[in-house]
């Protein structure tokens, strides 16, 4: 699902189209190529710590049909299941350099998800839908943090678009959390990080991208959890 001009050194399984939307490089592109309804369920666990996040991700219908031509390796005109299987595997080698595009953070330090054991793919309508789950790699109290939750592309070539607030549910968290549906505003959000720039010291440096809006621009969720009083 994002990245391209590494194809021509190597292909990935039967990648083609999809190796390359996976494995372009993070400078090579200055607006979205690919598209992506997305969903994401924050599951609780009954310690108090977070269990995982799942994602939901439908492709658009243009990137979905180069899948098809690219995997549909006994050209009947579909996907069959072994050929799903495939486009999941192939996208859950190629996109974890990235964090499989899953931002977590607690109390604004970001928390390292761990890979997922598959990515879960599905043939509807027209479009390819994927599925996957991650797990903290180390335990994430959730009672008196604030948690952050989105999926960005650092390079822009995939946006991840969640339409609403109830694109992020929380599944068997504690009921004292609450959630915020927070859509930046891009002018908001340049002269925020153009503040965040003023304020380094000479030791800090910028983003690898140099100027890295994709994050401070993505659609996120807050989700905030009451200390037990």
């Amino acid at each position: 699902m994002t990245h391209m001009s590494h194809l021509t050194v190597r292909r990935l399984a039967r990648g083609g189209l999809l190796a390359a939307a996976l494995l372009a490089p993070a400078t090579a592109f200055a607006h979205p190529h690919v598209f992506a309804e997305a969903k994401m369920e924050i599951v609780g666990a009954p310690d108090g710590t977070l269990a995982a996040v799942r994602n939901i991700w439908r492709m658009d219908e243009l990137f979905s049909s180069s899948v098809v031509v690219d995997f549909d390796k006994n050209a009947n005109g579909r996907l069959d299941d072994d050929e799903l299987v495939e486009v999941g595997e192939t996208v859950r080698e190629s996109i974890a350099e990235w964090n499989f595009y899953t931002l977590v953070e607690s109390d604004g330090q970001e928390k390292k998800m761990g890979a997922p054991d598959e990515i879960r793919t599905l043939w509807e309508n027209g479009q390819l839908l994927m599925f996957f789950e991650m797990k903290p790699a180390e335990a994430v109290p959730l009672a008196g943090h604030k948690l952050v939750f989105s999926a960005f592309d650092e390079s822009y070539f995939v946006a991840f678009d969640f339409a609403a607030e109830t694109d992020f549910q929380l599944v068997s968290m504690p009921a004292s959390c609450t959630r915020a549906f927070v859509v930046p505003d891009e002018d908001e959000a340049a002269k925020d990080w153009m503040n965040s720039v003023a304020t380094l010291g000479p030791d800090q440096t910028l983003p690898d991208d140099g100027i890295n809006y994709s994050q401070a621009l993505a659609t996120r969720a807050e989700v905030a959890c009451p200390a037990a009083g």
